[in-house]
């Protein structure tokens, strides 16, 4: 009797801690949607305060994101055991909640603020700190329920906002969007375009492999997470535009090719699936990351060249061919050193789960 009560206990501590954490993930993610969202008004020069639509998303996922941390936090001090991805995510709410009011400060003193600002680097570390915190207690929490492996969704809501938080880092250092009347934190336009190319077919090829991986390589999970990053990518950065509503069409096909990879992964088992797949991945990124990655390039190729919002559009494709010649083997390359070690380390985390 004992034992069994013991047992019930320990399932319904991984109960909560996984529902913590699945609320810690969804609170991430619509904050980072609010953060997207918020980059999209500044480029349509829409009135910028700090009482707007786009923070009121971002502070209300990170108020969801705070009642998750609460709730594995207070799990983990009832079981006396609170394992390192709680700390992770626990960091990450500070920073968080530190970052509001120093982006108040901010706003208050320098009005506009650019993407690169102090209040924001505080702010995007907290989102991936948080992210990869809930995306791995997730992962070791789970088990303990004595489930068969995660459900889809489940994968999604854990993978999703590490994938949005860690493409908004590499936005932040590779946009030409950080220079106001106060400061000039812009990069180096070649730097940024250089980062761009590494980092995000590293980031997608990680993101997709992975998900495979610890789906069985099963056809369907790497779909499914990249199908709601380009729903995330549609609802914040393009539907805010009208100029760009032609360009949905062109947008969702970027699925095709992910779909592929996810195709490839699941059906063919020689080792080289990883390295075909991440190559196709990392080609895929100059669609993905659209209309962003436009300010990107056109600042390195053209920089006398002002990409106003009802251009965007018409710039992209007329760059087009010319940036993905440039980028298109360093792409593939980084994808698939991107989903070699996005592969490895979900086989790592499920062999450390069994253990």
């Amino acid at each position: 009797m004992n034992y069994q009560r013991g047992l019930d206990s320990m399932h319904e501590s991984a109960r909560r801690l996984v529902a913590g954490y699945v609320i810690v993930s969804l609170g991430i993610l619509l904050a980072i949607s609010g953060g997207t969202w918020d980059v999209t008004n500044h480029l349509l020069n829409k009135p910028e305060t700090f009482f707007s639509p786009p923070h009121a998303a971002l502070y209300s996922g990170t108020g969801a994101a705070l009642a998750g941390a609460i709730i594995v936090i207070s799990t983990s001090r009832a079981t006396k055991r609170t394992d390192w991805p709680a700390k992770l995510v626990l960091v990450g709410i500070s920073l968080l909640f530190a970052a509001g009011p120093i982006d108040f400060a901010w706003h208050s003193t320098f009005g506009l603020d650019g993407l690169l600002s102090p209040p924001h680097s505080v702010l995007v570390s907290g989102m991936v700190a948080s992210s990869m915190g809930a995306a791995i207690g997730i992962a070791t929490a789970y088990p303990s329920l004595q489930c068969k492996a995660p459900p889809l969704p489940l994968i999604t809501a854990a993978i999703l906002p590490v994938w949005l938080s860690a493409a908004g880092a590499i936005h932040m250092f590779s946009l030409p969007f950080s220079k106001t009347g106060f400061y000039d934190f812009n990069p180096d336009p070649l730097a940024g375009a250089i980062l761009a190319t590494i980092g995000f077919p590293v980031i997608t090829a990680a993101v997709m492999a992975a998900s495979s991986t610890l789906f069985g390589r099963r056809f369907g999970a790497a779909t499914a997470i990249a199908s709601s990053f380009i729903l995330v990518g549609t609802l914040t950065s393009i539907l805010p535009n009208d100029a760009l509503w032609s360009t949905i069409p062109l947008y969702i096909t970027a699925i095709v090719p992910l779909a592929c990879a996810d195709a490839i992964l699941s059906r063919w088992k020689s080792p080289y699936s990883v390295l075909v797949a991440g190559a196709i991945i990392g080609l895929a990124f100059i669609v993905l990351y659209y209309p962003l990655i436009t300010h990107t390039y056109n600042k390195e190729l053209q920089k006398d060249r002002t990409v106003w919002a009802s251009l965007t559009a018409l710039i992209y494709f007329d760059m087009l061919g010319t940036v993905f010649l440039l980028v298109a083997v360093p792409a593939a390359c980084t994808g698939i050193v991107g989903a070699v070690v996005g592969h490895r380390m979900a086989q790592r985390a499920q062999l450390a789960v069994l253990k």
